[in-house]
């Protein structure tokens, strides 16, 4: 907003210099970013807050003016000469067909008037704002514009067709031609005021070409009317059209000041054209509710830690628009309508602190008395599982919560129904990630572009599901391998497998004292995939896999990636997050080792189950040693090895409990699982 300090003090009697003004808008919240000298003037370019439509424009920086400065305000003449009889027959009809979008709609008839140059003060005024001048008609829409803050159009009477104005939502693929020689196409929905055959201009944004005042004008229709905030921003977006009225209809334009900045153009244009209000047209209504608030002097000194003056208050409410009745220390305030972001008490105490002046405040620092907040279970079981994968050598990432509708359908297999954005900021980020696997093969590929080819990532973080009417968001934990394994003294270099992320799985809930149950699934565009439930109680916690493919080279990745997702928040309910103590055995243990011959479906967690129900307190620990399928092994069958730790923790075992157990064991895999033994 540029603020002329010639034109300012028009409106408020100020003897204060360009400098000192501008220190008084910054300090009371219209900050002042820049001034500069022209021609005489001094202008100002003002940052003004969203929440403040009412100081987009002069007259609304003269009440802040007034505050600061404790000085009159001085409103124009809204008086217009040989103004109509509210009776008088028109002969133009307004026709509201979309009240929702347009409540009240108002326009004047003026005839007779001289198409010319505007006057020197509205020129300059103008050109010192940076607006260009064009000719007095639509000069005086722009200077009242900027003056009152409500915008304002006039067409060219002469050239609407027909008798009748329509004020309705364009139809799908209607053009226009907008006064900056430019056709646009509308989307339905989009309001427009329009004659019997076509729009003239598009509601609250800019008009037509068509129906534009030029030099040969000489009858006008001025409209001045309401038009909802949300249908002109939503317009002016599709259509990439900004303009200064836009600008002020979507922050929302004083609902009592259709009718006043009518009557002030009306004025002007008289003044400067000449000519006759043949008529005034008004169809529907639009009412601002009047929001009184009780303000306590007293409760709003102990919010701001200072005492302030209740007739200080009451100055400071009448120089903003307020009317104030007091009762003591309480105040009745009555907001005035073009102040809507005034609601509460606690808005009356920031607008008395702001004008009062922040630096009249005394800075304290209260007493502090630190309150311990102890961390939650779902945070602390969160904090080991990164320390647990750290310590395993795996690096942590951290990706973005928003991605495209494209990267969340790749893995709509793993992933309940999508949570998608009304109005996204881009097409890139327009759906809450439904799962983290995307972020990690997006992490895992811009390392590989770089040639950092040997990865061990992870990445905890929310996923976001709608559930049926709901929406929810739940902690998960996504670990991606690539490129070689880490090396040792006993396997050298190899690629990254599958069990190596089966490994860290493991380690992770060994680390929480859980134990995992894997079992092969098969979800669609992912290759060996397990499914991980807990082994008590049967929890599905995630699953593991190797990524297929197809999606690998949708992400420009030529090597395996194997990949798993887990929910932390299942987690969190079962895991051991202190560590016990557990005694060194005291009785010595016996070893034996088993090798079985099973069918290939048979799966190594199937038959260690079998092994530890069956051995029961007697297992002290299970260890799977090899695989083999070759020679000498059956077609369709796999050997497994397993060694077995035997022990208990009250005596010391015999050769013959050894041998009984074993035995057990070996007939239990034989009825259940029907193996062999070799």
């Amino acid at each position: 907003m540029k603020l002329s300090y010639e034109w300012i003090k028009e409106y408020v009697n100020i003897d204060v210099s360009p400098k000192t003004l501008a220190e008084g808008l910054t300090l009371s919240g219209s900050e002042v970013e820049c001034a500069e000298e022209k021609d005489g003037d001094t202008v100002m370019s003002l940052e003004i807050t969203s929440n403040r439509p009412d100081c987009l424009n002069m007259l609304g920086l003269a009440r802040e003016v007034s505050a600061v400065f404790d000085a009159e305000v001085k409103l124009p003449e809204l008086t217009v000469q040989n103004a109509p009889s509210e009776d008088q027959k028109s002969s133009v009809k307004c026709v509201i067909e979309s009240s929702d979008l347009c409540p009240l709609y108002t326009a004047k008839i003026i005839k007779n008037v001289k198409i010319t140059e505007t006057s020197k003060k509205i020129k300059r005024r103008l050109l010192s704002i940076g607006s260009r001048a064009v000719n007095n008609i639509v000069d005086i829409t722009n200077y009242c514009l900027m003056e009152t803050g409500h915008p304002l159009h006039a067409f060219d009477l002469d050239k609407i067709a027909g008798d009748t104005i329509f004020i309705r939502e364009a139809v799908k693929g209607e053009k226009i031609v907008t006064i900056d020689d430019v056709e646009r196409t509308l989307k339905k929905g989009m309001l427009v005021i329009a004659d019997k055959d076509k729009p003239i201009a598009i509601a609250g944004i800019m008009g037509g070409k068509h129906a534009e005042v030029t030099e040969k004008t000489k009858n006008i229709l001025l409209e001045s009317a309401y038009f909802d905030p949300l249908s002109v921003r939503h317009t002016s977006r599709d259509l990439a059209l900004t303009t200064d009225s836009s600008y002020r209809f979507e922050r929302g334009v004083n609902k009592e000041g259709v009718e006043t900045a009518s009557l002030r153009a009306s004025g002007l244009i008289l003044e400067e054209a000449g000519g006759e209000i043949e008529c005034a047209i008004k169809e529907g209504e639009i009412r601002a509710e009047k929001n009184v608030v009780s303000f306590d002097s007293v409760k709003a000194g102990n919010i701001l830690g200072v005492k302030i003056d209740p007739e200080e208050i009451k100055r400071i409410f009448s120089r903003l628009g307020m009317k104030v009745t007091s009762e003591k220390e309480t105040l009745t305030v009555e907001v005035p309508a073009f102040r809507e972001d005034l609601t509460r008490e606690i808005d009356l105490v920031e607008e008395a602190a702001r004008i009062y002046g922040y630096e009249n405040i005394p800075a304290k620092l209260n007493r502090f008395v630190p309150q311990v907040k102890r961390k939650e279970r779902s945070r602390k079981t969160e904090e080991k599982v990164k320390d647990l994968l750290v310590s395993s050598g795996c690096n942590e990432i951290m990706t973005y919560s928003l991605i495209s509708e494209a990267a969340a359908e790749k893995f709509k297999m793993v992933s309940q129904e999508k949570v998608t954005l009304m109005n996204s900021l881009s097409e890139e980020q327009k759906v809450l990630t439904p799962n983290l696997i995307d972020g990690m093969l997006k992490t895992i590929s811009w390392n590989l572009n770089r040639k950092n080819s040997d990865l061990r990532l992870f990445e905890s973080g929310k996923i976001y599901v709608k559930e049926k009417k709901e929406f929810g968001e739940y902690s998960a934990l996504c670990i991606g391998a690539t490129g070689n394994a880490q090396s040792n003294w006993k396997d050298g270099s190899r690629k990254t497998g599958l069990y190596d992320l089966k490994g860290l799985v493991e380690t992770v809930l060994d680390g929480l004292s859980l134990e995992a149950d894997f079992r092969p699934i098969k979800i669609k565009g992912l290759v060996n995939c397990a499914g991980i439930s807990l082994a008590s109680g049967g929890k599905k916690l995630g699953f593991l896999c190797e990524v297929g493919r197809d999606i690998l080279d949708s992400y420009d990745i030529n090597q395996e990636v194997y990949v798993c997702q887990v929910r932390l928040d299942s987690l969190a309910k079962d895991a051991a997050l202190k560590n016990k103590y557990k005694a060194i055995d005291k009785f010595p243990s016996s070893e034996r080792d088993i090798s079985v011959l099973c069918d290939e479906t048979v799966s190594s967690g199937r038959i260690m189950d079998v092994i530890k129900k069956t051995g029961g307190d007697m297992i002290r620990s299970i260890t799977f040693k090899d695989i083999y399928e070759g020679e000498q092994i059956p077609a369709g069958k796999k050997s497994l090895t397993y060694s077995i730790n035997y022990g208990l923790d009250t005596r010391t075992i015999t050769d013959e409990d050894t041998e009984k157990t074993n035995s057990k064991i070996k007939d239990a895999l034989t009825r259940h699982l029907k193996v062999s033994f070799r």
